[in-house]
């Protein structure tokens, strides 16, 4: 929707499409931007996967630092937590890969 902006009339096409369960029409405007769509999505994914390795090199440092106690009692549970989103993101990557394959 967002790319649409551009074109306000095809923008308005697509909300309507949308609003009545025209599926034909919103499937052609996916086709139609698909390799932008995939674009956006996929340096949305890798950003979040690039922030999320930032802050396990600082958990690790702070860890190594011995500082990790007396900050953030609960950084096991962060750290697992980091871990599990990383690993949805992972997939989610392969995921947009397998699509544009």
């Amino acid at each position: 929707y967002e790319l649409l902006k551009v074109s306000p009339e095809e923008q308005q096409h697509f909300y309507q499409a949308h609003m009545s369960g025209d599926e034909g029409t919103k499937a052609s405007y996916h086709d139609q931007y698909f390799a932008q769509t995939y674009k956006s999505i996929t340096s949305h994914v890798d950003y979040i996967l690039n922030e999320l390795d930032e802050l396990g090199i600082g958990l690790e440092t702070q860890i190594a630092q011995g500082q990790d106690k007396k900050r953030h009692p609960r950084l096991p549970l962060i750290m697992r937590h980091n871990e599990f989103v990383k690993g949805t993101f992972d997939n989610v990557r392969q995921n947009l890969d397998n699509m544009y394959a």
